[in-house]
């Protein structure tokens, strides 16, 4: 790649940052982090190491924010800000967010947060946004239907912990008839816990 090319590349992404980032998303997302180093990413992406730099900053950072991206994009493909309404919309969001197009994400994620685990002061603000949105979101939508608020925090848990897991079998094992099964039986689960949450309500 020419010295004039690089050059015009970071002068085109000077003022468009979102759309330097979106290469740089699509290249994570088809390449993964193994060996993911800061100047061969940006040679890459076409511009010039001090151009990501500026951008983004550290190899984390840069990282929190693709995985911010992508999680936007699973919550636009499941239609969560439509759909989600109630926990028996559970089942249209799982069918939703684990199409063919979206497991290179969710791989991924789990790459990153396998990473995190690793080095999780390094990594604080993804580990943090990462939970801190999923059970957020969950916590509501069980107090809504009832669930006590002592309980909500459990509950959500649950949710979130099954549904992860449940993906990650997806990504090892392929198996979607078993998994999708999997997740209605819990969501048939959580269906008769949420009778109790009625039944427990004060008169």
């Amino acid at each position: 790649m020419s010295a004039e090319h690089i050059d015009g590349r970071r002068l085109r992404y000077q003022h468009r940052r979102p759309e330097l980032l979106d290469a740089v998303v699509d290249y994570v997302l088809s390449h993964g982090l193994a060996g993911l180093a800061m100047r061969p990413l940006a040679e890459a992406v076409g511009v010039s190491h001090g151009t990501l730099l500026h951008h983004f900053g550290t190899k984390e950072a840069l990282l929190t924010e693709v995985t911010d991206a992508l999680r936007q994009r699973l919550t636009d493909a499941a239609g969560v800000a439509d759909s989600f309404g109630t926990l028996a919309d559970l089942g249209l969001w799982w069918r939703r967010s684990t199409t063919a197009d979206s497991l290179p994400v969710y791989r991924l994620l789990f790459e990153v947060f396998a990473q995190a685990t690793r080095e999780p002061e390094r990594y604080e603000r993804f580990l943090q946004q990462a939970m801190r949105d999923a059970l957020g979101l969950m916590q509501l939508l069980v107090m809504a239907e009832g669930c006590p608020g002592e309980q909500a925090p459990l509950i959500a848990s649950m949710i979130v912990a099954q549904a992860r897991g449940l993906q990650l079998d997806l990504l090892a094992t392929n198996d979607r008839e078993r998994v999708d099964h999997t997740f209605s039986v819990f969501i048939d689960l959580i269906g008769h816990l949420r009778q109790s949450w009625t039944h427990e309500q004060p008169r």
